[in-house]
């Protein structure tokens, strides 16, 4: 919420610097987003007047004007040809600084030049912020500005804008009456309430305008006031100035004063042409399913029949709490209105506003909550805006249909328990005393207060929470940090860690290990990327969860696989021109399987991409991770989806219990993602992980006696995996240990037949309880190449 320090300044005397007053704030629970002047980043820049201006003697495009500063005058030289003798203009002298640069004394042509004079585009303003100040040429202000005073008084810019991160259960604050409340409070200030006169004559406003509301549940309070004779011109520049300030476009008196007092009371309303409503109606209803409303942005939405309606007997004319209708706008030939101040439910504006994608001001305020006392508050210091201003004429009373409860809210609250939740040994006249400024009114009844809630507080409860919601408004009034710190007392127990935490951590320290960076991505996909994927038809991953209110077409589906955001991530590394990159992802994918509720499967990712990267790096990050889970005979087979390389894939099974899968990225595939280096992923099922878990941890004696390293050469197919063949010869029965088998070269080239390749092997023979004899050795190499024979491998010679 942005919080102008001059507007606070209507309602509160502030009588601190700016850093103690966001110190204090702060200590209350408002924490500061931003303070920014209106006029930032300059510095040193001051109003002169040009007393005379000659011709420079070296150049004819190049003037030297004499500028009276108030206290001195200086020599300035310009190009610029709408300056004039008398122009009151902005001067940035020598040392003013204008977003990061300094200006000195300058010697153009053999005269030196004291300075500059600045235009409104190098004061980054606006005609808005000052008439003129998008001229072609130097800013002239009003020739009764004075002299020798900073830019930023001279154009009523002097200002410094708060803007304060608000929490959820605190609508009230989102205004500037809500946080003026607060910053009193903080300040040690009584504020200042605004007096809102009533206005009224003896007009009959029924006889212009009624209103009707059919949707009770939804409207509970409807509040109206017409006025005639409307004027729409400009709104006055204090008006505007303070819009702009909030980050608002000034438009008209009438649609400017809705704004204000938007900002000011933060109760949205509208103001309706009444020669745009039929009869001068409005009801307030349900939409009909499929009916159609076009709004003051230009835009038609299609409505349905959840959405709340603003109409007139014939049409809508606007979508409640949303945006008003288009062809009930204020025009420059409205000459009667009425105003609008209504409380409608936030779920249901909710609701409406993300279906259409129409998140306004005025549906973020409804959707945190309004409430019905200021609707009329807000109403009423709208036509004494309106009559300030003179901009129309007030007809009879208010129009006010309610079916909420105005009366106030009464609690009572535990003043002992609130000191047990404080740690605290408040009485409850001192509580009384802290809740006052709030304007929260507490009688002490014993060791009770007795509680009057303002219309405004709706966060605090008048129930069993009462206790909870109080204790939390003693605290900030009375400083948290005036509480004293003590250890925390009661039962100490022993926490613990599920197990399925416990493998994730597993998993992801596992793989951080093998060099892999953590990745977060969006849990939304779009059409367009499982296409991508080329995917089977009757392919599980195309059964794809469809968002209902999706922020775009590439975000309208839950993902069924990690691959997209994998390959996304990839793609956006390459260009920042990383190189190379390993990462990894645990992370939910959907798939709409099931009548009831969609399945939800918790996978592991894995990406690999760059110059020192391959199908084996991929493998050897698997294998690891495998292992960390206890397992380490899983098998590689040839398989997996479409997306992958053909002849570079595997699927990736323990037993008969299917892990994943993992291969080279698909050349089409990458094409469709950006991509144009090769990419090895991988998916695994960590639900299948944890179910292979097989951690034992304990100890061995290291071998006593020597082992034996022997290396084996055989030719096989090209079909043949050397997974199989590592297979056969750890399996050999030669009644000696046979470890370490690793494949160390594979070779296709001269002297071996077309569709057969060589691979190599080492491995190690041992035995428990004696050195091996050399007919040991000989035996087993033997029953280790009549193995491999019989499994389709021939020694190699």
């Amino acid at each position: 919420m942005k919080l102008p320090k001059k507007w606070l300044c209507d309602y509160v005397d502030f009588n601190v610097s700016d850093d103690e007053f966001i110190r204090r704030m702060m200590w209350r629970g408002f924490e500061l987003a931003s303070a920014d002047p209106l006029l930032p980043d300059i510095s040193g820049v001051i109003t002169g007047r040009i007393e005379r201006i000659e011709r420079h003697p070296n150049a004819t495009k190049l003037q030297v004007c004499t500028v009276n500063l108030g206290d001195r005058e200086t020599c300035i030289l310009t190009n610029a040809t709408n300056v004039f003798e008398g122009a009151v203009v902005p001067v940035a002298v020598v040392g003013a600084v204008i977003r990061g640069t300094e200006y000195k004394v300058a010697n153009l042509r053999g005269v030196d030049s004291y300075g500059m004079f600045c235009s409104g585009e190098e004061l980054a303003i606006s005609d808005a912020d000052y008439p003129g100040a998008e001229v072609d040429g130097i800013l002239i202000l009003n020739p009764n500005t004075p002299i020798g005073i900073d830019i930023a008084v001279a154009l009523d810019m002097d200002d410094v804008v708060f803007d304060f991160d608000l929490t959820p259960n605190r609508p009230d604050c989102n205004s500037i009456i809500g946080l003026a409340r607060e910053a009193a409070a903080a300040l040690g200030q009584a504020m200042k309430t605004p007096e809102i006169p009533h206005f009224s004559d003896d007009g009959d406003a029924s006889s212009y305008a009624g209103v009707r509301i059919d949707a009770p549940d939804l409207c509970s309070r409807y509040c109206g006031r017409v006025m005639t004779d409307i004027k729409i011109e400009p709104s006055p520049r204090w008006m505007q100035k303070r819009l702009l300030s909030v980050g608002m476009r000034p438009i008209n008196n009438i649609v400017d004063i809705t704004n204000y007092v938007l900002v000011e009371y933060g109760h949205p309303m509208h103001a309706f042409d009444l020669a745009c409503l039929k009869d001068g109606q409005i009801i307030v209803r349900r939409a009909a399913q499929g009916e159609k409303v076009s709004t003051l942005d230009g835009k038609t939405f299609t409505m349905d029949e959840d959405m709340l309606l603003i109409a007139d007997p014939e049409k809508g004319v606007g979508i409640a709490g949303v945006m008003g209708g288009l062809n009930s706008e204020i025009a420059p030939s409205t000459r009667a209105v009425l105003f609008e101040s209504a409380v409608f439910v936030g779920s249901n504006i909710r609701k409406t506003a993300r279906r259409l994608h129409q998140v306004t001001d005025a549906a973020a305020r409804f959707i945190k909550g309004v409430e019905p006392v200021n609707a009329y508050l807000a109403l009423e210091r709208a036509i004494q805006l309106v009559t300030e201003l003179k901009a129309g004429k007030v007809v009879g009373e208010t129009i006010d249909v309610c079916t909420a409860d105005l009366n106030p809210r009464c609690a009572n609250v535990d003043v002992s328990h609130i000191n047990r939740i404080l740690n605290t040994k408040l009485s409850a006249s001192k509580m009384s005393e802290l809740l006052k400024p709030l304007a929260i009114e507490a009688v002490p009844c014993g060791d009770k207060l007795a509680l009057t809630i303002p219309h405004f507080r709706t966060d605090i409860e008048s129930g069993i929470e009462a206790d909870w919601d109080i204790a939390e408004e003693v605290g900030r009034c009375y400083g948290f940090d005036n509480i004293p710190a003590e250890p925390i007392t009661g039962p100490a127990f022993l926490g613990s860690i599920p197990k399925v935490f416990r493998l994730e951590d597993r998993a992801l320290d596992t793989l951080v290990s093998c060099g892999c960076m953590e990745m977060y991505n969006f849990n939304f996909i779009g059409p367009a990327e499982l296409k991508a994927l080329r995917l089977d038809e009757g392919d599980e991953k195309l059964l794809a969860v469809k968002i209902l209110n999706p922020f775009g077409e590439d975000q309208s589906l839950m993902r069924t696989t990690l691959y997209p955001g994998m390959l996304e991530s990839c793609r956006r590394n390459l260009n920042f021109k990383t190189g190379h990159g390993r990462f990894m992802e645990l992370g939910n994918v959907h798939l709409d399987n099931n009548a009831v509720l969609p399945e939800e499967r918790r996978m592991v990712g894995i990406a690999v991409f760059g110059d020192n990267e391959s199908f084996f790096t991929l493998k050897g990050i698997v294998e690891r991770l495998l292992l960390a889970f206890g397992v380490d005979n899983a098998s590689f087979t040839a398989g997996g989806g479409r997306y992958f390389h053909p002849g570079r894939r595997a699927v990736i099974r323990v037993g008969d219990t299917y892990i994943g899968e993992m291969g080279q990225a698909h050349p089409d595939t990458l094409k469709d993602f950006d991509i144009s280096v090769p990419v090895y992923m991988a998916e695994l099922s960590f639900k299948a992980l944890c179910k292979v878990e097989h951690v034992v941890r304990g100890f061995v004696p290291m071998p006593r006696f020597p082992v034996v390293q022997r290396d084996i050469a055989v030719t096989c197919r090209e079909s043949v995996t050397s997974a199989e063949l590592a297979e056969v010869i750890r399996n050999v029965k030669i009644g000696l240990i046979i470890e370490n088998v690793e494949l160390f070269d594979v070779y296709r080239g001269v002297g071996i037949l077309p569709g057969f390749k060589s691979m190599a092997y080492s491995f190690t023979l041992r035995a428990e309880d004696h050195t091996l004899s050399d007919d040991e050795i000989k035996h087993a190499m033997d029953a280790v190449i009549l193995s491999l024979s019989q499994s389709g491998a021939a020694l190699r010679i």
